[in-house]
């Protein structure tokens, strides 16, 4: 598991506006429109609430704009997740059969410079991305019925690389981590009993049993 646990980030130091909490986001998550179709795939309140708190100072990168631009094809990885991608056991190929492994891994480059230069303490990502998942992705192309559809667990590259060099990533969907999070960043903040991450829903757990 890659998410911060409560006991890590309780550990975390004290965060105010002058010595902020860093983190990266998704550009699509912090309301960029950088999707694939040149949209920002919807709305992320909770992510929105993190990025904008006064304590927290973010960047945003999107690093399948940054190889690719908008609009582009819809990539996933094949044979593998991001870190087999990393080792060169597993490529990235778009729904039009267009390998675009060697732009992803200049992509996760890109990001996690911009994590190390900004210093980031936290990665919020975009689950189910090619690059930016983090606890699972599709297994291979997703441009099928829903029924043939098939996942894997694992991230995508860029999470991958992130991972490996040591930050911390978190999805949209860790809504109890998030909140763990906000009780961090503002010790009056009641927590809901009641928020799941992404790992602890039904469908995560009967998919993967």
């Amino acid at each position: 598991m890659f998410i911060p646990s409560l006991e890590e980030i309780q550990a975390m130091p004290d965060f105010t506006p002058d010595r902020p909490m860093r983190v990266l986001a998704s550009a699509c998550l912090a309301g960029e429109p950088c999707g694939v179709d040149g949209t920002s795939y919807g709305e992320y309140p909770e992510v929105l609430k993190l990025i904008n708190l006064p304590n927290v100072k973010h960047v945003r990168s999107c690093p399948e704009q940054f190889s690719f631009g908008i609009p582009r094809r819809m990539p996933d990885i094949h044979g593998g997740n991001g870190f087999d991608v990393l080792d060169g056991k597993a490529r990235v190929i778009t729904d039009h059969g267009d390998d675009w492994t060697e732009g992803f891994l200049k992509a996760a480059q890109e990001m996690l410079q911009i994590a190390l230069v900004n210093k980031v303490d936290l990665a919020v990502l975009m689950n189910m991305s090619a690059a930016c998942g983090t606890l699972f992705i599709s297994d291979g192309c997703r441009m099928v019925p829903q029924e043939q559809r098939k996942y894997q667990k694992g991230p995508g590259v860029c999470a991958a690389l992130l991972i490996r060099n040591g930050i911390k990533v978190i999805s949209q969907r860790d809504y109890k981590t998030l909140d763990f999070i906000f009780k961090k960043l503002n010790p009056q903040h009641a927590l809901n009993p009641s928020l799941t991450d992404l790992h602890e829903i039904d469908w995560y757990l009967n998919y993967f049993r």
